[in-house]
């Protein structure tokens, strides 16, 4: 089957494989205030980029570090529960206030959806962005327009917004940009900037920040740490394996490659499920934009080659058509390539704060154990 090679499906595909490459900065930058930790405890522990802090009274500090420049702030947030206050607050520069539970919420992401229907608050979202990649309860919701459509993440309806009425946005921060009118709409921006942790533990701790603004404290700690259990005991089976199976993932489109940073949660997946990671060395937490030439140099010999698709089913003839040379490289000749496609499994919206899945996933892929799985299967003729 011949791959779609259009610039709105390219756009499509980019977005959900590396929402990294959507990088913009809002906000004002602060320097990270030093504080007494006895005083004001982390609530987190596996997270990078986020921090947050019980001050008494039910009230939550959340400090978002800037990805780009994590010795100072992104956003600083004060979780109030009803009325009741703390008795005192960590100097902030700037510190948005939120009366939670949210009651209105309007999420960009079907990636933050999914954590919010695992906490069974579907009914706090009044709309979304992006609507086409939701699925579940927030499909039916749209459909029956119990859940408002914005439009496109990149430039919403203002009046749909105003209709919608939400008492906060839930959106990725992107580099060196802010979020448009949004941002005089006197509705709070939730940073959700988990996408740019380094180890998957650290994106899925963001689970709690979510169960905090839901009023779902309790489960969101309990599924977190169900979560790291599972995935520690994983990673710790699949480090004994003796063999250790090169990886490619994804595939040239429109002349470009892009692969995970060798510093990305993506690429750390790999190497917890007992795989070897070709970008291992480098150092970006992004992704690594190549033509053919550097991709094939450096893992025309891998064993594995995992694909995420949108909407459409790959077979070895349409990944030949696509660019004949794909053909060359060693897991295509061995049978040694897979593919998803994410408009039909629910890969998105369950890895981000379920890492243990998809660590699973390729440890069984790795291992060849490949009869149950989950996300992926075997690219055919």
């Amino acid at each position: 089957m011949k791959i779609p090679k259009t610039i709105a499906v390219l756009f499509l595909l980019l977005a959900l494989l590396f929402p990294l490459l959507r990088l913009s900065c809002s906000g004002t930058e602060e320097k990270v205030a030093a504080e007494t930790p006895e005083l004001f405890p982390d609530i987190t522990t596996r997270a990078g980029l986020l921090s947050m802090r019980e001050l008494g009274n039910g009230a939550v500090l959340v400090d978002v570090a800037n990805p780009w420049d994590t010795a100072t702030l992104l956003a600083s947030y004060l979780l109030l529960d009803g009325e009741k206050r703390p008795d005192s607050v960590p100097p902030r520069q700037r510190l948005a206030e939120l009366r939670v539970p949210l009651e209105r919420s309007a999420v960009f992401s079907a990636i933050h959806a999914g954590a919010i229907e695992e906490l069974g608050e579907t009914g706090r979202v009044a709309a979304v962005a992006d609507a086409e990649y939701f699925k579940g309860a927030f499909a039916r919701g749209i459909a029956d327009s119990s859940i408002a459509d914005l439009g496109s993440s990149l430039s919403p309806s203002m009046e749909k917004i105003t209709l919608a009425s939400p008492d906060a946005f839930l959106m990725y921060p992107m580099q060196n940009a802010g979020h448009g009118a949004l941002e005089n709409s006197g509705i709070p921006i939730i940073e959700m900037a988990d996408y740019m942790e380094t180890t998957p533990l650290g994106r899925a701790e963001w689970i709690r920040l979510l169960g905090r603004l839901y009023g779902r404290a309790a489960e969101a700690d309990s599924i977190f740490k169900s979560v790291e259990s599972k995935y520690n005991t994983l990673a710790a089976k699949a480090s004994k394996l003796e063999k250790r199976p090169k990886v490619l993932t994804e595939m040239l489109t429109s002349g470009y490659w892009f692969v995970p940073g060798g510093n990305s949660y993506m690429a750390r997946l790999i190497t917890d499920a007992g795989g070897e990671y070709p970008w291992a060395g480098d150092k970006s937490t992004g992704s690594l934009q190549l033509d053919f030439s550097a991709v094939y140099a450096r893992a025309a010999d891998a064993d594995i080659w995992l694909i995420k698709t949108y909407g459409s089913d790959l077979t070895l003839a349409g990944l030949r058509e696509v660019y004949p040379l794909n053909s060359q490289i060693k897991a295509f000749k061995k049978g040694g390539v897979y593919f998803a496609d994410t408009q039909k499994v629910t890969l998105y919206e369950e890895f981000p704060f379920h890492p243990e899945l998809l660590l699973g996933e390729y440890a069984a892929i790795f291992s060849g154990n490949t009869d149950n799985l989950r996300y992926f299967k075997p690219v055919r003729q």
